[in-house]
């Protein structure tokens, strides 16, 4: 589906999407126009080669999927216009999507001091509300200038980051809790997992501050220096981005550390408690094996005491009052 906004050097605004008109408004010297592109066939994908004469390279990386951010400079090559354009691609997040399958969508623009075209293989929140403002009047997002109409869409783009850095930062608290309180073996996967999605994120935000920066530098011509001071806090924006993302993944490692040292903490309880035990076992095993051992009659000093049973009761005694002076030994050095 195409969406046309169309501001001829007269002053007309067109909404028309054929060939024709786009023709006409290319040709047209004080022509402004904005040309977004959702889910399109390769018949209205044609235009970029016989209306716009774009570089075979740069429409072959836009219908080909999941190209990394960057901004490229071409030349129009044919009769259709000889003014310069730059190439980009840039990847806008949805929460939805990103919840789903951990993924973010990619945008692809073609820009220049005249025009701005967005191609897109799925609904974009970001451009939907741009879409909104155009459809209501066109000359809202065309007079303040094509390099503004570029500034608005990426920073719709640059702050729905926000929603998944903040959905990212609760389950990264979530584990943290996890960690501390149910250190169970499947947690460790999900900290991996975590960890997995926030590299992704970082590989495909980071080259976006590259992509702002050029802007922001003014290596590309069309953009006014009234403009760069917005592309420069959207470039903020996303550094903050970046360094988010960064320190989330120093705490899911942190979460890991803690999940370890919850599993040795455990290990060390459970032997703790295995070690008492054996301890408190041992003077009845040394009474009692001393009972076991079979003493000759001859041996006076013991008959009256095996055989009878006070002897019983007091060996009885004197293993209880072995384990009470035990615990009362672990408890005085705080080892219970």
């Amino acid at each position: 589906m195409i969406n046309a906004f169309i501001k001829f050097g007269d002053g007309r605004i067109s909404r028309e999407t054929d060939q024709k008109t786009l023709t006409t408004a290319l040709h047209d010297a004080r022509a402004v126009f904005w040309i977004d592109m959702n889910k399109a066939t390769d018949e209205e994908l044609s235009i970029l080669d016989d209306v716009f004469g774009f570089h075979p390279l740069a429409i072959e990386d836009t219908i080909q999927y999941n190209q990394r951010p960057k901004i490229e400079s071409y030349n129009h090559v044919g009769e259709g216009c000889s003014e310069g354009y730059f190439y980009m691609v840039v990847h806008g997040p949805d929460l939805a999507s990103f919840r789903e399958k951990m993924r973010t969508k990619e945008l692809d623009m073609f820009v220049s001091a005249r025009y701005l075209l967005t191609i897109h293989e799925e609904p974009m929140k970001s451009i939907e509300d741009v879409l909104v403002r155009a459809q209501a009047d066109p000359r809202v997002v065309l007079d303040p200038g094509i390099d503004m109409l570029l500034h608005s869409i990426l920073d719709h783009l640059v702050d729905h980051y926000t929603p998944i850095l903040d959905h990212l930062g609760d389950e990264i608290d979530e584990l943290e809790e996890k960690a501390v309180t149910e250190p169970t073996p499947d947690l460790l996967q999900k900290v991996a997992l975590k960890k997995r999605d926030l590299l992704t994120l970082r590989r495909i935000i980071g080259p976006q501050r590259e992509v702002l920066a050029q802007l922001t530098r003014g290596e590309v011509p069309f953009i006014r220096e009234s403009t760069r001071v917005y592309l420069r806090d959207v470039q903020d924006h996303l550094i903050r981005a970046v360094e988010t993302i960064e320190l989330y993944r120093d705490l899911v490692l942190g979460a890991r550390d803690i999940y370890l040292s919850s599993i040795s903490n455990h290990l060390n309880q459970i032997m703790k408690t295995l070690t008492i035990i054996s301890v408190i076992a041992l003077p009845m095993t040394v009474v009692t094996s001393f009972f076991g051992m079979n003493f000759a009659e001859e041996i006076q000093p013991f008959t009256w005491i095996l055989h009878t049973p006070l002897g019983f009761w007091t060996a009885m005694a004197v293993m209880f009052g072995l384990i009470a002076s035990a615990l009362f030994v672990f408890k005085r050095k705080k080892w219970l």
